[in-house]
Formats: structure tokens, sequence, C-alpha cells
């Protein structure tokens, strides 16, 4: 087969399994048990925030352990906002993505003038810093006790409900980032990626474009924290612990970072094996890890990397 007609096949192929999985997704409140509705509206949310994550470890290779602070800080302002000032829920919903961009644009302003490590270490000490203020202030934030009693809209109180809100906003919030992948600015970053020295000397302001993506990432982060903080009736503390930002790093390697879809295929595998693990044996940690670890092995870069090995085999 030609390349041109391997490319032309590859793309229906994606299409149409997009389609099918749409309809799945929309068909699932009817067709799957209570159980299974609970649990797909839980991996949309992660999905959500996998894919903010993976704008700045695949496209821009900015590799953070503090991600987690703008998701919880998305579902802390929402719990405020509903709980202590009596704000609805379409306005809490909507200043969470801005605050938690204000909060990435403080953070990144520092954080993006180190690489590697240091931007690693540096990420992941904002992040605990954030989680001790919500920790410990707890007049604000609930302490350890965290915020309940967190209600969503009337119109979306029943499971099924939530479930096809959450569908929507991720579907909105996922092209929307893949537009972004697209761009000029994603294929700038990308840049940024393979050659930070190399794109600073063709004219690429890279410390701005670090920083615009962190922001972004902050902000669809922050949209995955209000989703969260409705869906669960409350938020915690250890939504903003960098084991949160942990399991989303290993969701969006697993799958393939700089791979789109990759995040999303890693966080339905992680979710699952989490999910169905914990039925079978008590020592699902162990497990679960053995399942990681023979994927980083067998594929280090990521499940993603299996298609795009068939699709060279077939071309």
């Amino acid at each position: 087969m030609s390349q041109a007609g391997a490319s032309r096949s590859a793309i229906i192929g994606t299409i149409v399994g997009l389609i099918v999985l749409i309809l799945i997704l929309v068909a699932l409140p009817v067709i799957a048990p209570h159980i299974v509705l609970i649990d797909a509206t839980d991996t949309l949310i992660f999905v959500l925030l996998a894919l903010s994550l993976n704008l700045l470890v695949g496209y821009a290779g900015m590799l953070s352990l503090g991600h987690a602070a703008f998701f919880a800080t998305g579902g802390y302002c929402a719990g405020i906002l509903v709980k202590h000032l009596g704000v609805a829920m379409p306005l809490a919903f909507v200043a969470s993505p801005l605050l938690a961009a204000l909060a990435s644009l403080i953070i990144g302003f520092f954080s993006v003038r180190l690489s590697h490590s240091y931007f690693l270490m540096l990420s992941l000490a904002f992040g605990q810093l954030l989680f001790t203020v919500v920790w410990k202030w707890r007049d604000l934030t609930g302490g350890d006790d965290g915020l309940t009693g967190i209600m969503p809209a009337p119109a979306l109180v029943a499971p099924w409900a939530y479930y096809y809100f959450t569908l929507g906003v991720v579907l909105v919030c996922a092209i929307i980032l893949y537009r972004i992948g697209q761009s000029p600015f994603g294929r700038a970053l990308k840049a940024i990626k393979d050659n930070p020295r190399r794109s600073d000397f063709v004219g690429i302001n890279v410390r701005h474009y670090q920083l615009a993506a962190f922001v972004l990432a902050g902000a669809f982060a922050g949209v995955a924290g209000a989703l969260q903080v409705f869906f669960h009736r409350g938020i915690f503390p250890g939504s903003a612990h960098w084991i949160t930002s942990a399991d989303t790093f290993v969701a969006v390697v697993l799958g393939g970072a700089g791979y789109f879809t990759g995040p999303i295929i890693g966080t339905v595998v992680f979710k699952t094996l989490g999910f169905v693990i914990p039925r079978i044996t008590e020592y699902w940690l162990f497990f679960l890890g053995v399942a990681i670890m023979i994927v980083a092995l067998v594929r280090p870069k990521g499940l993603m990397s299996l298609w795009r090995t068939g699709r060279t085999k077939n071309a």
C-alpha cells in the first residue's frame, strides 16, 4: 500500500473509531449499570486532567509533578464560592479555571526560569506548598476534613445527568486542546521541546511560550477540578497532593506523551486497573505497579506507540 493510501486509511480508521467511541459513551447510561457510570464519570474527569498535563509534558517537554495544585485550585475555588459565598454552580464553575490560570501564572513565572530536574523539583515544591495551605487553612478549606455538601445545579443531581454534563465539557476541552496542539503555538512548543536553544535562535521566545503553555494547562486542570468537586459533592486535601500529580503523570506516560490520544488511552488503562485489581486482591498496588513497569519496559514510548508501529508496518 502506498504512503498516501496508508495515511488515508489511518485517518478514516481514526474517525470511525472516534465516532464509535462517542456513540458508546453517549449510550453508556442506558446500557451500563450504575457503578460503571460512576467510574466512567471519574475517568472522564481524569482524562481532562491528563490531557492538560500532556500540554506540558508531551508538547513542551516540561516535566511537572505539581500539576495537582491547579486541579485542587479549581476544585476548592468552586467549593468555597458555593459553600461560603452562596454562589450558583454556573458562576463558580466558570471562576474555577480563571483562578487556576492565575495560580499557574504566578507559579509558572518562577518555574519556567528553570529546566529539567530543577523545574521538576520546583513544580513539586509549589504543589506541596499549596497542599499544605489547603490542609492547614481549616476555616476556609475545611482542613483535613475537606469541603463537603457541594451540590451541583438541580438539573445535574442525577448521576446520568452529571455524566452527560461531564462528557460534554471534556469533549469541548479535548477539542480545544487538540486545536492548540495543531496550531502554530503547538508546533512552537514541540520545537522548544526538541531543541530550546535552536528555537530561541530562530526567534521563538522560549520562556514566554513555556509560560503560556503552563497557564493554559493550569486552566484546563482547573476545569477538571471544578468537575471533580461537584461530582463528589466535595473536595479534600488529597486532590492537591503530589501523588495526584504522579498518578496523572503516569497516565500520560503510560499512554504516550506527545500523542494527543496517549493520555486518554493511558488514563483508561490506569483507571481500569485501579477499578478492577482491588476487587481481585488486597495487594492491588503491587500488581498495578507490575503492570505499569511491564509497559514501561516493553513500550517506553507508551501504548500509543503500538498503534504507530502498526501503521508503519502497514505502510
